[in-house]
């Protein structure tokens, strides 16, 4: 079990279940983005937008065949659609 950083505390629960995911072989992973965008076009610039993406993707461990390599990273098997959501924001 490896997780990325430094000095990160993880309790005793999340160890569990991390240890779960590894003998299983893969985890289901929840990619979330929440923030504000706005674009310029000329001298235009757009009102700010909120931006909620919710992407659930799944992770196999082990597996060379679990992802698409595109350079150093690894794309994901996603399970189902991405769940986009924009609003006009202040």
């Amino acid at each position: 079990m490896f997780l990325s950083g430094y000095s990160v505390p993880i309790s005793p629960y999340l160890q569990q279940v991390l240890s779960q995911d590894l003998n299983v072989g893969s985890m289901l992973v929840t990619v979330r983005i929440a923030g504000k965008v706005k674009w310029k076009v000329g001298s235009w610039v757009s009102g700010k937008y909120h931006l909620d993406v919710n992407c659930p993707a799944y992770l196999r461990f082990g597996n060379p065949t679990g992802g698409i390599p595109v350079g150093p990273a690894l794309k994901l098997q996603l399970l189902q659609s991405c769940h986009v959501e924009t609003a006009l924001g202040s």
